[in-house]
């Protein structure tokens, strides 16, 4: 019998690649006119070095650009758009509602508490979850099944009477598969499993199906 329901944070209750590439286009904006670079070419360069907030410096000094002002403003732009654009998936709150009134709940994310919490807060995920695990506050992360294991013992259930959902393979799916959890892979963008993943007991591409998945779980 399923008694509770673990959400990862990011690309599952929204979805950050498309929120970072908004970010990465309007950081960079200045840049590529200035320097008379493709912005396009730019973005998907920084996407694919994976170029969070802090090391945007870094990634601009190694694209040849050496202008302190260009570099201070980019970065500048990034950081201030970052938290206040986020927006949470419109049919998370609906979702999470519905299954707070069956499921105890909880969020599982991985990162620092200054990039986890804001966002936390902007989406108001404290008045839908039991218990949310940062793990920069709890010294283990994903797919460390300590940190799983971790949110089970504050919502009180085993792992086999919990689902997680989660984008990541190897964050989400085989930690909680070493945790004793199954798991539903929220696949937005189109993603090929890696061998020897875990197989999910779903695979969805947003939210809308979830109720109904872990609905069927428990009958």
């Amino acid at each position: 019998m399923i008694r509770a329901v673990l959400f990862d944070l990011d690309n599952t209750l929204y979805d950050l690649r498309a929120h970072w590439i908004a970010c990465l286009r309007n950081a960079l904006a200045n840049v590529a006119a200035h320097m008379r670079y493709d912005l396009e070419t730019l973005v998907h360069t920084a996407l694919a070095a994976k170029v969070w907030i802090e090391q945007l410096p870094d990634f601009l000094r190694a694209q040849g650009i050496v202008d302190q002002r260009i570099i201070d403003d980019a970065f500048t732009r990034y950081r201030d758009i970052w938290f206040d654009t986020l927006t949470l998936d419109p049919e998370a709150p609906a979702l999470l509602t519905a299954l707070g009134a069956r499921y105890r709940l909880a969020l599982v994310t991985n990162g620092p508490s200054w990039s986890q919490r804001p966002k936390i807060e902007r989406f108001n995920l404290s008045l839908y979850m039991h218990t949310i695990i940062v793990s920069e506050e709890v010294g283990c992360a994903k797919p460390d099944p300590q940190i799983f294991h971790i949110a089970l013992r504050a919502l009180a259930v085993a792992p086999h009477e919990a689902i997680f959902v989660g984008d990541s393979p190897e964050h989400d799916l085989h930690g909680a598969a070493m945790a004793g959890m199954r798991a539903i892979w929220v696949n937005r963008h189109g993603a090929t499993l890696p061998p020897d993943t875990p197989q999910p007991i779903a695979v969805v591409e947003g939210l809308h199906d979830l109720a109904a998945i872990i609905h069927t779980c428990t009958s």
